[in-house]
């Protein structure tokens, strides 16, 4: 069985209606705010991981402001892990365009008097897991849609990986159990942005092959333009058919939309380079 490629040409929403034009521009508003609000953080915090931060900006916006559904329950809600941690900017700044958090609070990320941190913490409102330690967030997804599972909640559980990530043993060891509790509640994102800590991923660790090994091990495997909201709902609305667990490859950029780092190896950035930006953005 071949690996399933989402196209473009059509959008769903989570019901699997068409998005509407209307939509688009609202998810598109957001992300492009969210995109400014992350590269002017550079302003109050120079050690902030910008480049994994705009590679996640549209996925973090389709999950938050179209499919993740809240409730009350802990088994009917869902779950949002970003078990890439350190692109926590990224996610602060969609949850404070949801309301989650004040938008003053990203101003004084990892400063002693604010609420955010480096990497995410259970405490930060709409936060559903604290991360950074790469390749722990896999597994604890998989605790979680297996607790909802044995309890007969309807939430599902999502969960965004780099593809650098992707080296972490404990991924290796989660993906196969999480076929065995036949977790279809499961939806992973990869990032697939071409770039780890030490540089290029093909000349550390090709990643090319890691759709077939997903694959041969039981999962669905699903493709989307990570910077596209019809391509990424395409993907979601896909995966919420399957009777499996799902991942869904997303093609990214690093840095997308920062032209001093884009597409390079380059997580940081300085204030200087923010300002240019943003005055001509």
């Amino acid at each position: 069985m071949g690996i399933d490629i989402v196209p473009m040409e059509k959008g769903g929403g989570s019901d699997g209606t068409p998005i509407s034009i209307e939509e688009l521009d609202k998810l598109r508003q957001v992300a492009e705010k969210a995109r400014r609000n992350v590269i002017k953080m550079l302003f109050y915090d120079q050690t902030i991981h910008v480049g994994s931060s705009l590679s996640s900006i549209e996925i973090l916006t389709t999950l938050i402001f179209k499919h993740i559904r809240t409730d009350s329950s802990l088994v009917n809600k869902d779950w949002l892990i970003l078990s890439k941690g350190h692109a926590a900017p990224a996610l602060y700044a969609v949850l404070a365009e949801k309301g989650y958090i004040k938008e003053e609070e990203l101003w004084r990320i990892q400063d002693i008097t604010g609420l955010l941190q480096g990497h995410p913490e259970t405490f930060i409102p709409g936060v559903d897991m604290s991360t950074g330690s790469l390749g722990q967030g896999l597994s604890f997804g998989i605790g979680v849609a297996t607790g909802i599972k044995m309890a007969n909640g309807s939430g599902r559980v999502y969960v965004i990986m780099g593809d650098g990530e992707q080296d972490e043993g404990e991924i290796w060891e989660a993906m196969t159990h999480a076929v065995v509790r036949n977790l279809d509640n499961l939806i992973a994102f990869i990032e697939m942005n071409n770039f780890q800590l030490d540089g290029s991923t093909e000349e550390i660790k090709p990643k090319n092959f890691l759709p077939k090994v997903w694959e041969a091990v039981g999962w669905k495997v699903l493709n989307c333009d990570g910077h596209d909201f019809i391509s990424i709902t395409n993907a979601i609305n896909e995966a919420h058919k399957a009777s499996k667990p799902v991942v869904i490859f997303a093609k990214t950029v690093r840095g997308k939309g920062f032209p001093a780092i884009e597409n390079t190896h380059k997580q940081r950035s300085s204030p200087d380079d923010a300002r240019k930006y943003l005055l001509n953005a």
